[in-house]
């Protein structure tokens, strides 16, 4: 009797060390997981740090393009008005 009992506790001790490895190794695979999670975390937040970056200088252009366009549509009227005149004056 004692021996299928030590035999019943060595199966049940051997079923518990698989289940123990299985569980290290799903431990570690969902660490890994968590790991990568944050390597991909840190990186999306760098590529958004040089998207905002370079969108700032877009912005910083395309206002220096729109002062230009303001100023170049200042002159720009007169200069219909003379080509304006200059043609009505040769007809």
């Amino acid at each position: 009797m004692i021996l299928t009992y030590g035999g019943v506790l060595s199966t049940i001790e051997k079923a518990l060390r698989k289940l123990v490895e299985e569980y290290r190794e799903v431990r570690k695979s969902l660490w890994d997981l968590v790991e990568g999670q944050e390597r991909n975390t840190t990186q999306l937040e760098r590529i958004k740090a040089v998207m905002e970056w370079r969108w700032s200088l877009e912005g910083a252009v395309e206002k220096e393009e729109s002062r230009d366009d303001v100023e170049g549509s200042e002159d720009g009227p007169r200069e219909s008005q003379e080509k304006g005149t200059l043609s009505s004056a040769s007809c």
